[in-house]
């Protein structure tokens, strides 16, 4: 599955189109799981002048993150309010920076990650709840950062309308970014993601979406550890079932003297994620 594209995997798994005339919502139900497979590439470009001849000095880094995310519907309320577990199925990290490569995976652990490996795969890492139309109600357990870090990336990546969107519709959610440490030390940010209805494809709900962060540092530095958190791109919501389905996200973002003059950061990364068929 995981190297269908996404139309052929909801021809597999939804071939029923949506209703018309219906306001879109999540539908869970209590003792179901989703899969969802990602692939996250990113590369970051940095020039900095050497301080002995003043001349720039370029470094690259990048990262993949190959991962299956699962998430378990523990209950489901009156209102539809979801109570979700994350956990990871399977995980592969790689890491290079100029001759040196790191790589952490699930399915082949060294002696040296065995221990961090097990803290990471197979366990329950959060529990979340989550409204109808996607809206973050509240984060019970965590064990990967703070509540606002899911503000910040929604679970399942978007905010759907009060009624039935039609194409050319607009709407958006505001809320707060914080950089707890290593990023920050608790730096607060007011952001605002917009969502744009597309045409839809292939029975899915699609939707542009794109991020603004409202009040960003005047600082080029400071704003580094914002940059990986204004994704843009299109999300994917199938109707009928009342599922995320996917999402294709970028950014693309450039600083210029972040580190004294002549400096440069470059920051790029794509965000591809969908649905595991279930079995």
């Amino acid at each position: 599955m995981l190297g269908r594209t996404l139309f052929a995997i909801v021809a597999i798994v939804a071939p029923t189109p949506a209703v018309r005339g219906d306001a879109p919502r999540f539908r869970f139900h209590k003792g179901e799981t989703l899969n969802y497979h990602l692939v996250q590439n990113t590369k970051v470009v940095e020039t900095v002048p050497d301080d002995k001849t003043n001349q720039p000095v370029e470094s690259e880094s990048t990262t993949k993150v190959d991962v299956v995310r699962k998430w378990t519907v523990v209950d489901v309320d009156a209102k539809g309010i979801a109570t979700l577990e994350l956990s990871i199925a399977a995980m592969r990290w790689e890491r290079k920076a100029g001759k040196v490569e790191d790589v952490f995976d699930s399915s082949n652990p060294d002696d040296l990650n065995k221990k961090e490996m097990a803290q990471h795969v197979g366990p329950v890492l959060a529990v979340v709840r989550i409204d109808p139309l996607g809206r973050l109600v509240g984060v019970k357990d965590s064990k990967i950062g703070p509540e606002t870090r899911f503000a910040a990336e929604l679970p399942f990546k978007l905010v759907l309308p009060a009624a039935e969107p039609k194409v050319g519709d607009i709407w958006d959610r505001t809320y707060t970014i914080q950089l707890d440490p290593p990023l920050g030390t608790g730096e607060k940010y007011q952001a605002v993601q917009t969502y744009t209805c597309q045409e839809p494809k292939s029975g899915l709900l699609t939707l542009n979406l794109s991020t603004d962060v409202k009040d960003i540092p005047a600082q080029a530095a400071d704003q580094v550890p914002l940059l990986p958190l204004m994704p843009a791109g299109a999300v994917y919501f199938h109707v009928a079932t009342g599922r995320y389905y996917a999402a294709r996200l970028k950014i693309e973002k450039a600083l210029k003297n972040h580190q004294g003059e002549g400096s440069s950061y470059r920051f790029v990364s794509t965000y591809v994620e969908d649905i595991v068929p279930e079995k």
